[in-house]
């Protein structure tokens, strides 16, 4: 007899016979094929619980044991049971019963974006699963639908781009909870393959599809006709939403370019239908490109949720960055590219994400200051409009 079994039977003796009866014993499952054998009226040993739906009886009361817990012999009483489970380090007479997972409704402002791409990785690898979330994801056309659904309360969290803190300023309704990408590396100008352009000043007067008025795309065109010394209105942005229309527009020659992800564009060129004309990071290297927003219902009853989601959030870049091979079946099927494609676009912006989602003093300065030429902002203090209280410690 072990330690545990004999601190259990010297408890035990010292209860009243009152105190040790009642015990009808131990029985096995009533299924038709039990997995634990039947123990005989003499049994006085101890044995280890093999299936889920072992129960030993008290009266009316029948009390289910956990896989490995001690089972209750004929001549042994409840009470000699619970101290023996209290005493014995590792057993149990109950498993306690599971957390809830709680569901998150999560938009995403351009569905096939790769900044977007770890809501799905964690999904699918169960990241977010880990952290008791079930994440309801809604793809949306653009920041302006993103933000009106995460006002009117059909969203908790919108995945978004860093421009749209001049939305947040307007409705009051969310805030910038995390960083997704530190520079705009990923968001290109594509023109078709045929497209007589050669250099970027040819984009003066020209039509540029955006997805929304207010985002990310948009942005991207005031700054390029700034930077190139065209005016802020030298460029003509064209609301198109999501990349389905501005490539269609793009073929039927509606628009001389568009503003799409570094993915799209290999994507295109892979199909021989348009070519990557410029790289915004050329022109604009540092800046919040894209950001987490967690609507303001979420963030004063539900804070718990947002930490969860970004810790998930975070702890999905880490497993992308640690595991290539993982990672690019799941970005190319969510981005629509080939697994070519995908594969360049890891090794070209995996290191863009951000790995702890804080503000970085001079990508929001940037980003900021540029929203306020624009007119997009009317102050340069973004204080009450973003927050790090939410953030994983680091």
């Amino acid at each position: 007899m072990n330690l545990g079994h004999e601190r259990a039977t010297t408890a035990a003796c010292s209860l009243s016979r009152r105190e040790r009866g009642g015990v009808r014993g131990y029985k096995p499952s009533k299924d038709p094929t039990p997995l634990t054998p039947t123990l005989s009226t003499t049994e006085l040993g101890y044995t280890r619980v093999r299936s889920l739906n072992d129960v030993a009886e008290v009266g009316n009361i029948r009390l289910r044991l956990g896989r490995g817990s001690i089972a209750v012999p004929r001549s042994k009483s409840v009470l000699t049971y619970v101290a023996a489970a209290m005493i014995v380090m590792g057993t149990s007479l109950w498993s306690a019963p599971a957390r809830a997972a709680e569901e998150l409704r999560v938009g995403v402002s351009i569905p096939a974006a790769v900044a977007f791409v770890p809501l799905q990785v964690g999904i699918d690898r169960g990241i977010f699963a880990k952290h008791d979330l079930v994440i309801k994801r809604s793809d949306l056309g653009g920041a302006a639908r993103a933000h009106q659904a995460l006002a009117a309360g059909s969203l908790d969290i919108v995945v978004a781009g860093g421009p749209d803190l001049s939305l947040v300023a307007k409705g009051q309704h969310a805030r910038a909870v995390g960083v997704i990408t530190v520079a705009p590396r990923q968001t290109t100008l594509i023109v078709r393959n045929d497209n007589p352009m050669k250099t970027p000043v040819e984009l003066k007067d020209k039509r540029v599809g955006i997805s929304t008025a207010g985002g990310l795309s948009e942005w991207v065109v005031r700054q390029l006709s700034r930077k190139l010394g065209l005016g802020q209105q030298g460029i003509t942005p064209v609301a198109l939403g999501r990349d389905e229309a501005q490539v269609a527009a793009l073929r039927a020659g509606q628009i001389d370019a568009t503003v799409m992800d570094f993915a799209s564009g290999l994507r295109l060129d892979e199909l021989g239908v348009g070519r990557i004309f410029l790289k915004v990071s050329d022109y604009v290297p540092k800046m919040i490109a894209q950001a987490v927003y967690a609507g303001n219902d979420v963030i004063a009853k539900r804070p718990q949720a947002a930490r969860a989601f970004l810790s998930g959030w975070y702890e999905t870049v880490a497993l992308m960055r640690a595991d290539r091979a993982a990672t690019i079946p799941i970005a190319a099927r969510q981005m629509d590219v080939s697994a070519a494609v995908a594969g360049k676009v890891y090794d070209e912006l995996i290191d863009n994400y951000s790995r702890d989602g804080r503000f970085d003093e001079e990508g929001l300065r940037v980003l900021v200051d540029s929203l306020v030429e624009m007119g997009a902002l009317k102050s340069a203090d973004v204080k009450a409009f973003y927050t790090e209280d939410y953030l994983p410690a680091r």
